[in-house]
C-alpha cells in the first residue's frame, strides 16, 4: 500500500494539496489469514449465506475492518 493519489482541491483563492493512499487491489489483500469464523460473518453480513446476519455477525465484521478497539470505543 504504498502507492499514494495526489488530489488538487481548487477553492477561491486557494488550491489544497492532498496526499491520500491509493485504493487497494484484492490481490494486495491476505485472506488466507482470514479466520474460518471471519469468513462466514462476512458471507452472512453479504448475504452469500443461507443463514441471516445477526448483531454479532456485523459486529465481527466492523471489528475486522476497524478493530476491536475502535468499535468498541464507538459502541461505549
Amino acid at each position: 500500500m504504498n502507492n499514494m493519489k495526489h488530489i488538487v482541491v481548487e477553492q477561491p483563492g486557494v488550491t489544497i494539496h492532498r496526499e491520500v493512499p491509493a485504493m487497494r487491489t484484492a490481490e494486495e489483500f491476505d485472506v488466507s489469514q482470514m479466520s474460518a469464523g471471519s469468513r462466514e460473518a462476512f458471507k452472512r453480513v453479504c448475504g452469500k449465506s443461507e443463514l441471516s446476519a445477526g448483531p454479532e455477525d456485523f459486529q465481527h465484521v466492523l471489528e475486522c475492518i476497524l478493530t476491536r478497539a475502535v468499535v468498541e470505543a464507538i459502541l461505549k
